[in-house]
């Protein structure tokens, strides 16, 4: 009789912890609507390039409505140049750079990866993440401030070092001029 009450007892906790706990719910990122913008500085000139690299596949982990972790895979052969009209050979020129071993080196490393491994809620729609950026193969520890902008969407911006990537351009003057950290702005939709 003492094994079957201790039996019941266990079951009954079993139960009611399980139906109390939050399980993440695993949502898929609309590769379509979300995106990531890259901007990159040339310190001695002053001025900034863009584009837009995309996102291959995703998920996000969300509690009631919370970040609570995620991951998203980007398409590297995708990088483009936004701010020089596409229709110059300027584009072309600085989109080809981007892709080779000089940056980020696509024919070997097609794809660059952010995972988010730890989230701190700080109020209703601003968390603190910490988390993993994989680029030419090379993971680093980051962290960075995420906004909620709507139901399943989130917004980063990501200070990015390129030099611990081996983004380095040569060691070259040129390479000196360039700011040592790029931007990622990531927004993320997802369902």
């Amino acid at each position: 009789m003492k094994n079957l009450k201790t039996f019941a007892l266990a079951l009954t906790i079993t139960v009611l912890s399980t139906a109390f706990t939050n399980t993440p719910d695993a949502l898929t990122i609309d590769t379509k609507t979300s995106k990531v913008k890259w901007t990159g500085y040339h310190l001695a000139k002053s001025y900034e390039h863009y584009g837009y690299i995309n996102i291959k596949t995703g998920n996000l982990e969300v509690i009631d409505g919370d970040l609570k972790g995620g991951k998203i895979v980007m398409d590297m052969n995708s990088i483009s140049v936004s701010d020089i009209p596409a229709d110059k050979k300027d584009n072309a020129k600085l989109t080809g750079h981007l892709k080779s071993e000089d940056f980020f080196f696509v024919e070997k490393y097609p794809e660059s990866m952010l995972e988010i491994k730890n989230v701190e809620k700080l109020d209703d729609t601003s968390y603190k993440v910490h988390g993993d950026i994989t680029i030419r193969g090379i993971t680093e520890h980051i962290m960075f401030d995420v906004a909620k902008t709507g139901e399943n969407k989130f917004v980063a911006n990501i200070e990015v070092d390129r030099t611990k990537h081996k983004v380095v351009y040569g060691w070259t003057l040129e390479n000196a001029m360039l700011s040592n950290t790029f931007d990622l702005e990531v927004e993320l939709y997802a369902n």
